[in-house]
């Protein structure tokens, strides 16, 4: 068994579940990584945001403060799962047919373990580096990243500010005649979490009539914006992607936002949910609470809602879209914008994505980086933020069941194949290699 299997497996058995509410924290995974690293002449640095909110970031100096320093950035907690909708169990990270089981296997585990062992494979290599090398560890992505990344460049920005990132987000191979086609993401979209209460009136539960109850009015609230389409959105990653990955005909109709609904209603529904998320706002409610007991009607309830962007809009074109769907309520509605923030992006075919193009082809030779826009959020968009050159990037193997990627993250059965850990840590050391090494050395 490799290393990068059994740190996986590890991983996977601390059960480091984040839903927000009962968190067991990140401090398992952060200490098994910190364990890797150690005396490998690392700068190892461990930082806790709360009690067992575990960062861990090692640093590999390097000799030109002017070149640019490449931080590898994971996270080590994970989703909640239902453990009676997995074949296996999602926390015993099973090794079964070459594919080892359990939630964060994809999501993003697999990838702190191959990021630390290609960080520790390179300190003991002896060879110096030109930039500095930042691996980083992070808590709390799964909830917005206030204990994680946001926290480590708000109280502690010396630690992981680089100039460029590479992180989750990419990896699926497409083959083709002219070669394979390997995802890195160029955008992700943005994320606002709306909280919505509606007014109604209280009474006792035996009286009940109609639907001036406010559980009754959150019902038609969520209906309503269940219902809501948003209109198509052709942002400038969406053109990088289909320009790069489609022929003539596709290329016309995926960048005419009258032509573009056409074409998804005739693809498998996993590739037209990603188009759909691609090329416009989406919204999903999460969960609706109230003041109400056994025995009593209340007369607040409230909704939360999940609302995804496109590049180009703004918290403003949030407000819009959702006070629009809601319109001529029977009650008064207050809408609330908690947390969030719009689209990142970085433009593809800088210095960083030719190395990581160039990586990539010493284990697919003739394949190309195509660039495409993330459907959820990862903690790339606080880097671009900064003006940082960002990608989302991986490779998977040919063994990976490619149509299951959107359907095991963050859902059941979850799994990742050996062959592609064995790949993924190859090509986080290509990069380091490609990227810091001293000329001559």
């Amino acid at each position: 068994m490799t290393e990068e299997v059994e740190l996986l497996q590890a991983l996977i058995r601390h059960g480091c579940v984040n839903d927000g509410r009962q968190v067991v924290g990140e401090e398992p995974n952060a200490d098994a990584l910190h364990a890797v690293l150690d005396g490998c002449g690392a700068d190892i640095e461990v930082v806790d945001a709360e009690p067992t909110r575990r960062n861990l970031v090692a640093r590999l100096p390097g000799t030109d403060p002017a070149a640019p320093a490449l931080l590898l950035l994971a996270h080590t907690d994970v989703v909640p799962v239902t453990r009676t909708r997995w074949t296996r169990d999602p926390f015993g990270g099973e090794l079964v047919d070459g594919f080892v089981w359990g939630r964060g296997a994809l999501d993003m585990l697999g990838y702190a373990a191959t990021m630390a062992l290609a960080v520790r494979d390179h300190a003991r290599s002896g060879r110096r580096l030109r930039g500095d090398v930042i691996l980083a560890a992070v808590a709390d992505e799964e909830m917005l990243s206030r204990l994680g990344t946001r926290w480590l460049l708000d109280h502690r920005p010396e630690l992981i500010r680089a100039d460029w990132v590479v992180t989750e987000g990419g990896g699926s191979v497409v083959p083709g005649p002219e070669g394979d086609q390997v995802a890195a993401s160029v955008s992700d979209r943005g994320v606002w979490l709306l909280e919505i209460t509606v007014q109604g009136t209280p009474r006792h539960a035996a009286l009940n009539h109609g639907r001036e109850d406010a559980l009754g009015l959150a019902a038609e609230v969520c209906m309503r914006l269940t219902d809501a389409r948003a209109d198509v959105i052709i942002s400038d990653p969406w053109r990088w992607f289909v320009e790069e990955g489609w022929n003539e005909r596709a290329r016309d109709a995926l960048t005419d936002p009258t032509r573009v609904d056409a074409v998804v209603s005739r693809l498998p529904e996993t590739a037209a949910r990603l188009v759909r998320a691609a090329t416009r706002m989406t919204l999903a409610v999460t969960s609706i609470t109230s003041n109400g007991t056994w025995n009593t009607v209340p007369d607040q309830a409230r909704v939360e809602v999940q609302v995804r962007t496109v590049p180009g809009q703004t918290r403003a074109d949030v407000i819009s879209f959702i006070r629009s769907a809601l319109a001529d309520m029977p009650a008064d509605v207050i809408l609330d914008v908690r947390a969030g923030g719009p689209a990142t992006t970085t433009a593809p075919h800088s210095d960083l994505w030719r190395i990581v193009e160039t990586a990539t082809q010493e284990q697919l030779p003739r394949a190309r980086l195509q660039p495409t826009v993330n459907a959820g959020a990862t903690d790339a968009r606080f880097f671009r933020e900064l003006g940082a050159t960002a990608y989302g990037v991986g490779l998977l193997s040919r063994d990976f069941p490619m149509g299951e990627v959107s359907t095991m993250m963050h859902g059941d059965d979850e799994r990742i194949d050996v062959t592609t850990l064995a790949m993924m840590r190859d090509l986080w050391g290509s990069i380091l290699a490609l990227h810091t090494e001293v000329e001559g050395q």
